[in-house]
């Protein structure tokens, strides 16, 4: 009997393992309430007008919130849709495994197999391009060694293709990485010529369709909007601490920003990436293709997978998807993307070990909120997900912005000081040589001399190219004040370059 007792035992122990979930793939409804509080401090200190949420864990939909509101001044809901921007090139990638899976597309094949058309200004390194190389941006193409990112003109994928012809690569294919949203862009292309189909109609035939996202849509130029989203709302621009609603730059956004969705459509897309390429039933992709997607490429200092950057709580956060991170300080893996349009921001995160996710859709961007508004909010949202509490709020964009305007206002006041003073300063030079004064000239003209050179500094140090327009919308206090303080110092060393040489 004893022994009929512990067979017993011993059974139910390994049916009781069996039943219960596996151990790290388990957690507590998300406090809904915390997550209100903590999100409507965080949009007050951080300058955020409107924002939509929604977590999952594991193949169900735990949250759906929506904060704040748009930039016609109408309650955000989970169903209100944003620009998404680069975490499109997800989607992208999605497709190319689908078609890989499918048997039409070879993931390290040279790209020149499915677009004869494509080369470059070096025609042996476009041969050698293969589209696992484009997926993980380790192509050796480059922001700066594109002319034309933005298309600024109706355009298609083909035509995307043929502005290639000249652009330059910075290293071999295979070597580095390299972020740029040309290298999405073509496999839009790729995607096109293997499927038959526009690549919108794609995307949505095989990827919108089967995940039930019915407020989803792609463009593949922002002169699509109008026609394709005629509900979107407008995002906002962040001046001096103000939102102030604005339209978004034109320019294209095929394969690499085109997606325009809710919370809502995003949760399903976030479950297919956390339930190894199923939703309901259906599978939209392999789980080896979900993972093929997950994993960077070996023997490349990069943590860029296909369309996620992927790392174990190693730090840092920002940029345009690929250098986020977050330490979260449990040593967990983080799998994650952001987007980066002139009025709009999007995040996702998955949590592998604990099965959770959740998208952040924000209708504003700006720099500060890059560097100060939208880490802690992620950071926050990671801890409470996984039992954790939030760092209290310290300086925030709502202090960097009252900062930069007294900045700005003193510098202004040097300048003019300078300028009213310019009497006195003729009198005290003209009793020194006018060499002499070179440094001040030099000093003058200083502000303006960065001015000129800062897209270059933009490029030469994030690898990312900007126009003068894309930057001045993203840090207006910022560009405001040195463009204030590059005029007036123009005037007051052209004022003083013009005495010393009639002095002369």
């Amino acid at each position: 009997m004893n022994t009929q007792r512990r067979i017993l035992f011993i059974i139910l122990i390994a049916l009781g393992g069996l039943l219960l979930p596996r151990r790290g793939r388990t957690q507590s409804p998300p406090d809904t309430a915390e997550i209100d509080r903590f999100i409507a401090s965080q949009m007050a200190a951080q300058r955020i007008p409107g924002l939509a949420l929604a977590v999952v864990q594991g193949d169900q939909v735990t949250y759906l919130q929506g904060y704040g509101t748009d930039g016609a001044k109408q309650p955000v809901t989970p169903q209100t849709q944003f620009h998404i921007a680069s975490l499109s090139k997800s989607f992208t990638a999605t497709a190319v495994m689908q078609l890989v899976e499918a048997g039409e597309l070879d993931l390290d094949a040279p790209v020149v197999r499915y677009l004869p058309d494509f080369t470059l200004a070096d025609p042996g390194a476009a041969e050698q391009i293969t589209l696992r190389q484009l997926l993980n941006h380790t192509s050796g193409l480059s922001d700066g060694g594109v002319a034309d990112l933005r298309l600024e003109r109706p355009a298609t994928t083909a035509d995307r293709i043929a502005t290639l012809h000249d652009a330059h690569t910075v290293a071999p294919p295979g070597r580095e990485f390299h972020y740029t949203d040309v290298n999405y862009q073509i496999l839009a292309s790729v995607v096109e010529t293997a499927s038959g189909q526009p690549f919108s109609d794609y995307l949505g035939a095989h990827i919108f369709a089967p995940l039930q996202m019915t407020d989803t849509v792609n463009v593949l130029s922002s002169f699509e909007v109008a026609k394709e989203a005629p509900a979107l709302p407008q995002g906002h621009l962040l001046a001096y601490g103000v939102p102030v609603a604005s339209g978004e730059e034109q320019g294209y956004l095929g394969g690499s920003a085109g997606v325009i969705t809710t919370a809502a459509d995003m949760a399903h897309y976030l479950i297919l990436h956390n339930n190894g390429g199923r939703f309901g039933g259906a599978e939209i992709v392999s789980p080896a293709g979900v993972e093929t997607m997950h994993t960077p490429p070996a023997g490349i200092d990069s943590d860029y997978a296909m369309g996620w950057v992927s790392h174990t709580a190693a730090g840092g956060g920002g940029g345009d998807g690929a250098d986020e991170g977050a330490d979260d300080g449990g040593g967990r893996r983080v799998l994650e993307h952001n987007g980066i349009l002139s009025t709009f921001y999007a995040e996702t995160v998955l949590l592998p070990d604990t099965g959770q996710g959740f998208v952040l859709l924000y209708n504003i961007h700006s720099l500060d909120q890059d560097l100060l508004g939208y880490p802690p909010i992620k950071q926050g949202l990671i801890d409470l997900l996984t039992g954790g509490q939030p760092a209290p709020i310290g300086f925030n964009v709502g202090l960097l912005s009252i900062v930069i305007a007294a900045t700005t206002l003193v510098s202004v006041g040097f300048e003019l000081r300078g300028l009213w003073r310019l009497p006195r300063w003729r009198e005290q030079a003209a009793a020194r040589p006018w060499w002499r004064h070179v440094w001040t000239l030099a000093w003058a003209f200083t502000p303006a001399a960065f001015v000129l050179a800062f897209p270059a500094i933009v490029l030469s140090t994030s690898d990312r190219a900007f126009g003068y327009l894309t930057l001045y919308r993203s840090m207006i206090g910022v560009m405001t004040w040195l463009g204030l303080c590059a005029v007036l110092g123009v005037i007051n060393g052209l004022a003083r370059a013009a005495w010393l040489v009639r002095r002369r």
